[in-house]
């Protein structure tokens, strides 16, 4: 028969397993590409500032509840920092309570139509058993601890809280994302220390004057200069480029390009979209607050009172939108107003080039004034998928022909793994960069400026390798009067554009003004 352990070294051996379970819980970090979840050689300072403070829950004489309230303490804060570590992957910034969080159920259900495995109503539950189930172990591992301090005398506790504190101050020890402590602590803070957002930026000088030319504001989801950093998407991308070039020309349109900044990253596709069409620079949650409730003109505004009509056409607004009033549109198309039937397209449902038909069709099409159009394209978006075959003629919208046989559906049969983000990515793009094209060709009209620009990157998750905030902006007119002055922003004559520039995409609108003064009837400017 074998020896019984020594209840001694058992004990001690649970003591080592309390830590290194508690240290690896709180030091855990992630990464935007496989594997997403990783140990790193750290030592968590909560838990050795736990460990110095002789914080060992006064052995076996402390209440139950004192272990469990800590344990939930732990459970919070390692969360919290993990909440972090995730938004600086994949959104490339820090997390924002205030403009990230309202957003989850919208990306709760979006993951649902991506695989049955991330439904609400799985995850819920399985969430709710692994927080019960780690809870569990974090209090039977502080219940180890506080036995092991009860057996420590006053020098072995001394000795330990000694050794405890000089691991702490040694900064190459802490894990990514520092203490869990701490990152709760700033996240539950962040509303109330969030100063007062104020607008400083300058009012817009007043409309442009195109002559009478339309205006097209067209965002393509996602699309951000690290689209073209790696060498592989970079070769498909230019392929697509060259014939979206190729239908710019055939409908008469040239082209200018630049790099400008977003002011988002991953997402908060409004934040980019109230940016340009405002002249402010809005990079946190609380400033686009502040200018949805502000006075502030938009662009949009001062086209309408110059004499245009002004239309959105946002097959992403699936329900209410009421800061889209501060906008001023004289009409708002959202998903059902634009009124496509056909097989839906993953989570989004209209694809992208039904949307521009529908301007077209609705708009362009029966126009008796100059008409300022923005539209967001969006099949761009995570998971960039299904992408359709691009229709052709366009007029089999109209007969219900577009799509001939099942469309085969992101949920149930073409979802295979997150290492294809990055290839469907792609060719999200090279549909985008088509269907921009046909409108080039065939629907836009001839005195037009079509201004294309990538709201923001797209997360970290698709496209590991970069961390720029640049996007590209084209900007095609058949008028070379309309885009020649851009070149003394450094846009240049190609759809790859490849010089950073530190222009922002709230500098548009103020730009727009600069180059095309708006003249009273004595002919001076204003």
């Amino acid at each position: 028969m074998s020896a019984a352990p020594h209840p001694e070294r058992s004990a001690w051996l649970r003591v080592a397993l309390a830590l290194a379970g508690l240290n690896l819980f709180l030091t855990v970090s992630f990464a935007s590409d496989a594997p997403w979840v990783r140990l790193t050689p750290a030592i968590s300072p909560d838990l050795l500032v736990l460990v110095s403070a002789g914080a060992l829950l006064g052995g076996r004489r402390s209440p139950p509840w004192l272990r469990v309230l800590l344990a939930l303490t732990l459970l919070m804060a390692a969360s919290a920092r993990i909440a972090g570590l995730i938004a600086l992957e994949l959104l490339g910034r820090p997390l924002d309570p205030a403009g990230d969080l309202p957003h989850l159920g919208n990306v709760a259900e979006m993951l649902a139509t991506v695989s049955p495995v991330l439904n609400p109503a799985v995850l819920i539950p399985l969430g709710g058993l692994l927080l019960g189930g780690l809870l569990l172990l974090i209090v039977r591992a502080l219940g180890s601890l506080a036995e092991a301090g009860a057996r420590l005398d006053r020098r072995g506790r001394a000795g330990t809280s000694a050794a405890a504190f000089v691991l702490l101050v040694l900064p190459w020890l802490s894990p990514p994302g520092g203490s869990a402590l701490l990152a709760a602590w700033d996240l539950a803070a962040a509303p109330a220390a969030e100063p007062p957002a104020s607008i400083t930026a300058p009012p817009l000088a007043g409309a442009p004057d195109l002559g009478g030319a339309d205006v097209y504001v067209i965002f393509l989801e996602s699309y951000g200069v690290a689209a073209f950093q790696d060498p592989g998407r970079r070769a498909a991308l230019e392929a697509a480029a060259e014939r979206w070039a190729e239908d710019a020309r055939a409908g008469g349109f040239d082209y200018r390009s630049a790099q400008v900044q977003s002011p988002t990253f991953g997402g908060g596709s409004w934040r980019a979209h109230a940016s340009l069409l405002s002249g402010v620079w809005v990079e946190r949650e609380a400033l686009y607050r502040a200018l949805i409730g502000s006075g502030r003109q938009s662009l949009v505004r001062l086209f309408g009172e110059a004499g245009y009509r002004t239309v959105a056409f946002e097959p992403g607004i699936q329900g209410a939108w009421p800061e889209g009033a501060w906008y001023g549109f004289d009409r708002i198309y959202d998903r059902e107003g634009i009124g496509y039937r056909g097989p839906a397209m993953g989570w989004w449902e209209v694809p992208d080039q039904y949307t521009l038909y529908a301007l077209h069709q609705r708009e362009i099409h029966t126009a008796t004034q100059p008409l300022f159009a923005k539209v967001s394209l969006i099949m761009s978006h995570i998971p960039y998928w299904p992408v359709p075959p691009y229709v052709t003629p366009w007029s089999r919208f109209d007969s219900g022909t577009a799509y001939e046989g099942p469309l085969r559906s992101v949920a149930h049969d073409d979802y295979r793994d997150l290492a294809e983000l990055s290839e469907r990515y792609v060719t999200s793009l090279e549909y985008q960069f088509r269907v921009v094209g046909g409108f080039l060709r065939e629907f836009a009209p001839r005195p037009a400026l079509v201004a294309v620009i990538g709201d923001h990157q797209p997360p970290k998750l698709s496209l590991h390798d970069s961390d720029t905030w640049a996007t590209p902006m084209h900007l095609f007119a058949r008028d070379p009067a309309l885009l020649e002055p851009w070149e003394e922003r450094g846009f240049t004559r190609t759809l790859v554009p490849e010089a950073g520039t530190s222009w922002r995409m709230s500098d548009f609108p103020h730009d727009l003004a600069k180059f095309f003064p708006h003249r009273t009837a004595e002919g001076v400017a204003r």
